[in-house]
């Protein structure tokens, strides 16, 4: 009898050591989380345009290595003492600096787990839905020591285990089926008793027949879910746009820094120059002492604006490769090259067409009008609320015999039960309220969508003017350009020759050419960003798998493709 108590209680033991420490490692349900969280991604992101299938991978990056990206040979003697920081310094082009954004950059790369997450919690609305299984067990040793005699004691030892499984599951009309099989087992040690054992199967069956009966009703949760997935991947789609522009004005603008120190450079060394020529012209008293300081004091001013526009450079340089995920000590220039491919180019069509293809295109607005579809179902459902919970029930109970040994379950000892649940919910405040914020919040969510459609048509219109301002700023620019340094040549002319120009109107000349220079630039990069921005609010930038960009209508070459 001990024996075979010890046999069993050694299986039982086994059993719980399996059930509690032989389950599966973390990893295993990390993997697990990923493949159906995944899969998600991938089928929503099949809806929705451009929104980088293959891109949702959240695994963290290895260390950012430029091994493949060309290196600098040389230094720019603009950049003064500090030509050191560009020396031998890896090339990033645009292309490089996309690419290393949508793989780097933290913010980006929070966004892509925003998503995941998202996606995650949808894994566990949907598994409302899937058989739930359960196993549990416990068991129990009590000794007791009962005095029979003058220094005669009994001991009983008595060893419970009660153990059960079951399973439920919620269908989407409302169906809720719940099963439980558990067993007892009572073993003595003394006493000679055999093993006994109480099992019993017990299955519930459940349908709402008015309140929360119905498909609407039931899987509210996770339709809601459903849709809340598929709008963060629009909307991350639409953010993969924005930040596409957003770090492609930065390179430029970064571009545009370098491009300052140089033509300030430049405006220092021709005034050095000048210095030099007016101070050998005083010692031959052809300039008064006045002018030649006026001259130096010029000198000192451009020489403070060339290391305040290196510096102005540098700050830049380093808020990009924060920008792009690249350690800030890692030596990096930008391509120059890359302000010599930028061109003009025209919108297509029309302003109203413009506007009409915003319209259908813009995924925000999608998630707009999808909005006020989900208010209006909540008040369907809301209204569904208010109506009494009258439920059938279907029962089933399946008893072991209570003198037989081991688990058992007696097929005679059945018990079935049919009925219903009847509550009228006669205090009906709190859904009369629910139905009320319903019917507000598809008010509000019509309004909102009225709103965003307007906030685009506004968009639109506002990018349409600044893409022509940028257009005809660039080419006054030009022209003023060719103006400044055809008057700081007539300029420095009359001032060798010593003519009515004085050292006020020279450096102002030369102050003007460096001004027009930069503005040329300028204008040159608005319009391209304005044109990118243009397409964006659109609704047809198409950004590549690498962070650049083409757009839709084919009047955009492909940029950031390797």
């Amino acid at each position: 009898m001990i024996h075979a108590l010890r046999k069993h209680s050694s299986t039982l033991m086994m059993v719980l050591l399996a059930g509690g420490f032989g389950g599966c490692t973390s990893g295993h349900y990390s993997k697990s989380a990923d493949k159906e969280t995944l899969g998600i991604l991938r089928r929503k992101s099949s809806k929705v345009p451009n929104s980088g299938r293959g891109l949702l991978d959240i695994t963290p990056p290895p260390p950012v290595t430029l091994d493949e990206l060309e290196r600098s040979l040389k230094t720019e003697a603009f950049l003064g003492d500090r030509a050191h920081i560009e020396k031998g310094a890896k090339v990033v082009e645009l292309a490089d600096a996309l690419r290393l954004g949508v793989t780097r950059n933290r913010t980006y790369l929070g966004r892509k787990e925003d998503l995941y997450l998202q996606a995650l919690n949808l894994t566990l609305a949907r598994h409302r839905f899937a058989p739930i299984f359960a196993a549990s067990g416990s068991a129990t040793l009590d000794r007791n020591q009962v005095e029979t005699g003058v220094n005669q004691f009994v001991t009983d030892t008595t060893q419970t285990y009660t153990g059960g499984v079951g399973f439920s599951m919620l269908s989407k009309v409302g169906t809720r089926l719940v099963a439980d099989l558990s067993t007892d087992f009572l073993r003595f040690v003394t006493g000679g008793l055999r093993e006994v054992s109480d099992s019993k199967l017990a299955v519930t069956l459940t349908q709402p027949l008015l309140r929360g009966a119905g498909y609407l009703a039931v899987t509210e949760v996770l339709t809601q879910t459903e849709r809340d997935t598929l709008y963060a991947v629009r909307d991350f789609t639409q953010y993969r746009k924005s930040f596409t522009v957003d770090l492609t004005s930065q390179y430029f603008q970064t571009l545009q820094a370098r491009d300052k120190a140089r033509n300030a450079y430049l405006a220092y060394q021709a005034f050095k120059r000048t210095v030099e020529r007016e101070r050998g012209m005083q010692e031959a008293n052809k300039r008064t002492l006045p002018s030649l300081l006026q001259i130096d004091q010029a000198v000192l001013q451009y020489q403070t604006r060339w290391l305040a526009a290196i510096r102005a450079y540098e700050q830049q340089l380093d808020d990009l490769k924060i920008e792009m995920g690249v350690p800030v000590l890692t030596p990096t220039m930008l391509d120059d090259d890359e302000l010599k491919k930028l061109t003009l180019a025209d919108p297509p069509g029309t302003l109203d067409e413009a506007l009409a293809t915003a319209q259908i295109t813009r995924l925000d607005l999608w998630n707009s009008r999808e909005t006020l579809e989900d208010a209006t179902r909540k008040v369907r459902v809301a209204k569904q609320e208010l109506l009494p919970t009258l439920n059938a029930v279907l029962g089933y109970k399946l008893d072991g015999d209570p003198n037989a040994d081991g688990p058992n379950l007696d097929g005679k000892r059945r018990k079935v039960s049919v009925g219903g649940d009847l509550d009228l919910h006669l205090d009906k405040k709190a859904e009369r309220n629910d139905l009320r914020a319903a019917e507000v919040a598809e008010q509000a969510a019509r309004r909102a969508l009225n709103l965003d459609e307007e906030n685009v048509r506004r968009q639109i219109r506002a990018d349409w003017r600044d893409l022509a301002l940028a257009r005809k700023q660039y080419d006054l620019a030009v022209q003023g350009l060719a103006l400044s340094e055809r008057r700081l040549e007539v300029e420095t002319d009359f001032f060798k020759e010593d003519k009515t120009t004085s050292p006020r109107d020279l450096i102002d000349a030369q102050q003007k050419n460096i001004d027009a220079r930069d503005l040329v630039t300028s204008t040159l990069i608005t319009h391209t960003i304005s044109r990118l921005t243009l397409w964006k609010d659109m609704g047809i930038l198409f950004i590549t798998k690498d962070g650049g960009w083409a757009d839709v209508l084919k009047h955009e070459p492909p940029r950031g493709d390797e």
